[in-house]
């Protein structure tokens, strides 16, 4: 028994002093401790880690514990318990751990398809079997037996546009199901994915988007060009525009083509006879364009010129246009357009293919157990409001995970909070529940699986103590403590003089010598906090201004009127319409007579010589230990 218990206590003393080497203590302050790689990690970031001298480090060893010291104050008056600490800190802490909660690898493959597609040219057909959010189950299945019926049609040979004619419910039906040509990045992901990975000539399975089931036909892809830079002249032609209109237009267009041949101006064209009013009044010109953001038939032939060359007349479903080119760009790198292809990413269901492709790792990693025949069973046997009665008063088990088992009940409160999404899909809410429960565990785990996101999250934690407590404690203080400014002020005055005499006062303009006098005797014996006042409501209406006045403190050489008034330097610089000046106020020699003369200084230096005060208290008050040995690790393994 002896022997056991002597093996335990030295196998726990082998783990502590194994878990020391890999990250031992630096300094304990008050009972809070600091790892070196804490340390190393603040260290690094504010530039000190270059320093490589002794006494580089020594220096930083003391702002370093002057830190935590007051990050100790904040947490004994227990700033670190406020529901507006807590929030704050949760608030960084969802923003910092996202990049964590996601599948890197999926993304920058996401990140590729994307940029691949974007480059790529995609000419499609489509047939669409709607479905509406609120369909009930037996509505989806009819949809789905529909488009199943189709898509057999489709591949046995029966003619494509005359299937989309006779079944589609979208409204290009008329149309044929004809979408036309366009780049990656213009369709929802789930038709885009069947556009793409289909091959061409032949027909994707059915598959489905918001809008419903579809089937897509691909008839052509190929690489688009680049960015190009065009103008254009173009006559309108209404989808409802009769067989005269379409003439006249087309004959219009021949005409300004003629006229350009002869010499005609594009860009005079363009804006005085272009029904595209944006463009024209632009001289008809587009900035650079990515292919895909204009019609095939307008781009085509923008790549068949040369720079500076115009088309002959061709129609779009717009009408008719010439287009001129202007200027052509190879497509900027990946990494030029990943900020953008991260917020089209954010916008759709992409968005959670990182997540469920970390979940299903991180299944493996926490041991995800679950009854996968127990759970088929339930779900093809219930439907949503029967499935929430059953749910919600068993406790049964659905899965594990990391040993922790998750009930039926749990399940049901799921549900009740995702009525409105999962009400038609058990098994979709049932994945969903899954994935929240999978990255909560693992977002319980950041700060010990990746030291750096722990330090992240500590300086961010520290900081927010540090701005709240010092806050509270000098900056605070030092700005509202008037007693204490001018106490400070009166004990430092020589640390204040000047160089050169100032001038503290007035300079009060006036409209002619008769507001002069009567302005001086006014206010001959006036405190100075009233001499603004009193002069502007005596002689100052909504209509009339017979006064101007200026208040402040001047050296020489700031003001010309001081310098003329007070120093006898230079020449007067009345305002515009107040010729006669005069001043009130005093001349200050070797420095200011008061505080508030020089405020700012005050403050600033009177918060340091709090903090300072304030340090000398907090050392008194918490014991700190700093070992030696382990500082002068620093950086060296």
């Amino acid at each position: 028994m002896k022997k056991t218990v002597l093996f335990l206590f030295y196998s726990a003393c082998l783990s502590i002093c194994t878990a020391q080497v890999k990250d031992p203590v630096i300094m304990d302050i008050g009972g809070n401790v600091v790892t070196k790689s804490e340390f190393e990690y603040i260290w690094g970031k504010n530039g000190a880690s270059t320093m490589s001298d002794q006494k580089s480090l020594d220096e930083y060893v003391d702002l370093f514990i002057n830190f935590k010291l007051k990050v100790a104050e904040a947490k004994a008056q227990g700033v670190d318990t406020t529901k507006a600490f807590i929030d704050e800190l949760s608030g960084y802490r969802h923003q910092l751990a996202a990049p964590y909660l996601t599948d890197k690898d999926v993304e920058e493959a996401l990140v590729k398809e994307s940029y691949e597609r974007i480059k790529t040219y995609v000419e499609t057909s489509h047939i669409l079997i709607s479905i509406r959010p609120d369909d009930c189950p037996e509505d989806t299945l009819m949809a789905w037996q529909k488009i199943m019926k189709v898509y057999q049609k489709a591949i046995q040979g029966e003619d494509f546009a005359k299937l989309a004619k006779e079944n589609s419910e979208d409204s290009n039906k008329k149309d044929g199901g004809y979408l036309g040509t366009t780049t990656g990045g213009h369709f929802v992901y789930e038709f885009e994915n069947a556009a793409f990975n289909t091959p061409v000539g032949e027909i994707s399975k059915p598959f489905r988007t918001q809008f419903g089931y579809h089937i897509v036909k691909v008839h052509d892809r190929y690489p688009a060009n680049g960015l190009y830079r065009s103008g254009h002249i173009l006559k309108i032609v209404a989808p409802n525009a009769t067989e005269e209109e379409k003439a006249a237009a087309k004959d219009s267009i021949f005409k300004i083509y003629n006229a350009l041949k002869n010499g005609g101006d594009f860009r005079l064209y363009a804006t005085n006879h272009s029904d595209d009013k944006n463009a024209a009044s632009k001289n008809g010109e587009y900035g650079f364009m990515f292919c895909g953001t204009l019609p095939i038939e307008y781009e085509r032939n923008v790549f068949k010129l040369k720079i500076g060359e115009y088309s002959e007349p061709f129609e779009s479903k717009y009408g008719w246009h010439i287009v001129k080119a202007l200027e052509f760009k190879p497509y900027p790198e990946m990494d030029a357009l990943r900020e953008n292809i991260n917020k089209n990413i954010a916008r759709d269901k992409r968005s959670q293919l990182g997540k469920m492709g970390l979940v299903e790792k991180l299944k493996k990693e926490y041991n995800y157990n679950c009854n996968k025949e127990k759970l088929e069973a339930f779900i093809e046997s219930s439907g949503y409001t029967i499935a929430l009665a059953e749910l919600s008063v068993s406790d049964s088990s659905l899965f594990t995970l990391n040993d922790v088992t998750f009930t039926q009940k749990q399940f049901a409160a799921f549900l009740k909070n995702k009525k409105n999404i999962y009400s038609t899909n058990l098994n979709d809410a049932f994945n969903s529940f899954v994935q929240q429960e999978v990255l909560s565990c693992e977002d319980r785990q950041l700060e010990k699986k990746y030291p750096e996101f722990g330090h992240l999250m500590q300086e961010y934690s520290d900081g927010i103590l540090l701005f709240d407590v010092s806050n509270r404690e000098v900056w605070e203080k030092a700005s509202i403590d008037t007693t204490g400014l001018e106490a400070y002020f009166e004990t430092n005055k020589a640390n204040y003089a000047w160089d050169k005499p100032h001038y503290k006062g007035f300079i009060i303009y006036c409209t002619d010598e008769q507001v002069v006098k009567k302005a001086k005797k006014m206010i001959k014996k006036m405190p100075a906090d009233s001499i603004a006042v009193v002069l502007i409501r005596s002689f100052n209406t909504d209509s009339t201004t017979l006064v101007k006045i200026e208040r402040g403190l001047y050296v020489q050489g700031s003001n010309a009127n001081v310098d003329f008034l007070v120093f006898k330097k230079g020449k007067l610089e009345p305002k515009e319409g107040f010729p006669k000046i005069f001043i009130q106020g005093k001349k200050l020699k070797n420095g200011p007579e008061s505080y508030t003369d020089v405020r700012g200084l005050v403050i600033s230096d009177y918060q340091n010589y709090l903090e300072q005060k304030w340090i000398e208290k907090l050392k008194g008050k918490f014991k700190v230990n700093v070992y030696k040995d382990v500082v002068n690790t620093v950086n060296k393994n």
